[in-house]
């Protein structure tokens, strides 16, 4: 698919799905969303978000808004400016963890928070429409520039999250931004925090190193790099925008992205000592996470899987931190946005308070084998055979709100049809990789049956 619309946004190949035409049109369509006003920008550095930009701000001029672009940033920073300057949106250029051909865009509210799947509908049906309301020559919306945006942004995490390291020996960082939106940002925060950094691929004049999106493969070099130096007590991998971050330990091996929210909250609850201790996160997201919360006195809530999803329900739960299982982190006190400054700030503040390796800490946390694969099903073939699925799995709790999944004592299978394209993702999740694969080999053997 060259095109891909949802809740995460728009994302498309550029030349391909990805015109200056269909960018106009969804910048458009978001606009009739928003009171008129200033629109905050922000991109990820790809050699296309330059073209894009243009696109986005000819779209938001041609309809009399102001725009205030914040130049390379993370897509949490766009969030951030958005909401702190009152504005009345925002739109961060960026396709994430997607490949450097690709490139998008990014919803955001005035509150800072993205738009939700009633309002993605409604920048659908405005498409549809196309009642636009464009200006005459007088009234045509300007560009400025703010420099500032990434200084504001640190200024209040550090605000939030003290760190009070006199007595303790400095950490050494190491930081793989994949030459992109966290490229000069997470340094930054590092070297205020008052710890060295060791950059690997920092700088936004440059190409992607790699595959965006931080998983074990795409960090092979990151890994050895880390493994070799030996001076090094902790390593971040970012994704393309900066919302994910990956971790790896002293010795340079990956701890993974299921395991950063896993800590934060680990190191949340612990350190910043708050009231509430509920955490909410999808449904795809490891139990370790439910079983270090529960040890620590606090509960975790699932809910659908996707960043608004998770916002929504932290709202409505009143939670004190949440995110996914993807190294995203959500801390309310900062905003309700996947923020990596969020993540890397608490993460950093619990390893310096702990005293321990990373290596020690992470052994001490339970251990689940998670595996991942999907199958070429249509949604209508699934929401056909639900009732089915339901009666094959009956030995097994059920939770229907996003797709299904099904939990015993020490595992669970999600099964849970695409919204953009016509397959069915499996997740499986236990005690052991044997049977981790097992219960996705079943599943995928059942539906190919049943579908």
């Amino acid at each position: 698919m060259d095109v891909i619309f949802g809740v995460s946004g728009l994302r498309g190949v550029v030349g391909k799905g990805l015109t200056p035409e269909l960018i106009c049109n969804y910048v458009a369509s978001f606009a009739n969303e928003i009171p008129m006003g200033t629109v905050v920008i922000g991109d990820d550095s790809r050699i296309s978000s330059n073209m894009v930009k243009n696109a986005v701000v000819s779209s938001l001029k041609s309809l009399g808004f102001e725009i205030l672009d914040i130049g390379i940033t993370p897509t949490p920073t766009v969030q951030f400016i958005t909401k702190i300057k009152n504005a009345s949106g925002g739109i961060a250029i960026t396709a994430s963890h997607n490949p450097e051909n690709w490139n998008g865009l990014k919803f955001i509210e005035g509150n800072g928070i993205f738009f939700n799947e009633k309002k993605i509908n409604t920048i659908t049906k405005n498409l549809e429409e196309k009642n636009f309301k464009f200006q005459t020559y007088d009234k045509l919306g300007k560009l400025t520039g703010d420099t500032n945006a990434k200084e504001l942004h640190t200024n209040f995490v550090l605000q939030k999250i003290n760190f009070d390291c006199s007595g303790k020996d400095k950490l050494t960082v190491a930081v793989d931004a994949c030459n992109a939106a966290g490229s000069e940002i997470i340094p930054a925060l590092i070297e205020r925090i008052g710890f060295k950094v060791v950059r690997l691929n920092c700088d936004t004049n440059s190409l992607f190193p790699r595959n965006p999106e931080p998983l074990r493969e795409n960090l092979r070099y990151f890994s050895d790099f880390i493994g070799e130096r030996k001076d090094i007590d902790i390593g971040f991998a970012l994704d393309g925008d900066a919302d994910r971050v990956a971790i790896l330990d002293e010795k340079g091996r990956y701890i993974g992205e299921e395991n950063t929210l896993v800590l934060a909250s680990k190191f949340f609850i612990e350190y910043m000592n708050p009231t509430n201790k509920t955490v909410v996160t999808n449904l795809s997201t490891t139990r370790a996470l439910d079983d270090v919360v529960s040890s620590l006195g606090g509960k975790v809530i699932r809910s659908k899987v996707g960043e608004i999803n998770v916002v929504e329900e932290m709202i409505r739960t009143c939670a004190s931190i949440g995110g996914e299982g993807n190294g995203g982190v959500i801390l309310p006190m900062i905003q309700y946005a996947r923020d990596s400054l969020s993540a890397i700030s608490l993460i950093l503040l619990g390893l310096s308070k702990s005293g321990l390796p990373l290596s020690s800490i992470v052994s001490g946390l339970p251990r689940y084998y998670m595996v991942k694969d999907k199958i070429s099903i249509s949604r209508k073939s699934f929401d056909n055979n639900i009732n089915h699925i339901k009666g094959h799995f009956k030995d097994y709790s059920c939770n229907d709100i996003d797709g299904l999944k099904f939990d015993l004592d020490s595992s669970w299978i999600h099964i849970r049809p695409s919204n953009t394209e016509p397959i069915v993702r499996i997740i499986a999740e236990s005690k052991s990789m044997e049977r981790s694969n097992e219960l996705v080999q079943e599943t995928k053997d059942f539906m190919r049956a049943l579908c």
